[in-house]
């Protein structure tokens, strides 16, 4: 299995395909903020977000970050057979596949960093027996997690079964375990990275810094779910708990890029895994690769 890879200084990142599936609904349905002929008009651009005849295509990604003094995974995918997200997805996620090829144990990470409570992100914090009972998939690893997610997903799991079964089995037996670490706010994890508060895809969304040797990236999780948003970070996904702080969250990931420059994105549910964020010449930012 294949992984892209981003050095950052002292720090490797590794992009871990964890499942890319057409899930057959229209692509529009999943932005419907979004002119319908913009997102037809991107398609040969971006052919990982796209299936056929202009279906919803999602690649879901997690991320090894190796550093001077750990690993940390950043999200947690799909997850296995037994995991919620694998019946709207379609078949279980891949991530301790796509660890294995890198040489990583499970035992091996000593952090787990959910960038927010959506259950393509979090269906791998626990691995399930025989008799499907969910215990911690990182069994040396703490977990962190913002508190507004944590108090979301619990509100929600009081009136929707859908969120019940998300709160039950993959995160009650992680704070049973006692491995569950709820923080408030930017967070330094180790030398390098932080863990920073961007919400309004969900209350407590955060992604993470990664600065080392005068070199940065940020693992942007949903932050940016479409490259059209990079130049219309007004332009929300439907999966916005709140579009307007969302949008003020791109606005200031937009801004920090900038400020920045050569600082490497790095989105979970884009085609590629690495890009750039750059001013254009009529002054609109744009999404590149290059």
């Amino acid at each position: 299995m294949a992984f892209d890879t981003l050095q950052v200084g002292h720090i490797e990142v590794l992009a871990l395909i964890d499942g890319d599936q057409d899930l057959g609904s229209p692509i529009a349905e999943a932005y419907p903020g979004i002119p319908v002929e913009r997102l037809m008009a991107h398609r040969d651009l971006e052919p990982g977000i796209y299936g056929p005849d202009g279906s919803n295509r999602l690649r879901v990604r997690a991320w090894l970050v190796r550093h001077p003094a750990g690993a940390l995974l950043v999200d947690t995918g799909i997850g296995q057979s037994g995991a919620p997200g694998v019946e709207w997805f379609g078949v279980p996620g891949m991530l301790l596949e796509a660890l294995r090829e890198t040489g990583t144990a499970p035992n091996a990470i000593d952090t787990v960093l959910l960038t927010h409570v959506h259950d393509d992100h979090i269906g791998g914090t626990v691995a399930f027996d025989d008799h499907q009972v969910p215990t911690p998939a990182f069994p040396n690893a703490r977990y962190v997690l913002q508190a507004a997610d944590r108090e979301w997903q619990r509100e929600l799991a009081r009136t929707d079964e859908e969120d019940r079964v998300i709160d039950s089995l993959l995160l009650r037996p992680l704070e049973a375990a006692g491995v569950l670490d709820v923080i408030e706010g930017d967070q330094r994890l180790a030398e390098g990275l932080e863990a920073h508060l961007a919400p309004g895809h969900t209350p407590g969304h955060q992604v993470v810094r990664i600065h080392s040797e005068d070199r940065r990236a940020i693992i942007s999780a949903d932050a940016f779910n479409h490259p059209l948003q990079v130049g219309h970070p007004d332009w929300p996904s439907g999966s916005d708990d709140v579009p307007a702080d969302a949008a003020m969250t791109r606005r200031a990931l937009l801004a920090e890029a900038l400020s920045h420059p050569g600082t490497t994105i790095a989105p979970t549910h884009f085609t590629d895994s690495f890009g750039h964020i750059r001013s254009g010449a009529d002054g609109v930012a744009v999404w590149t690769v290059s």
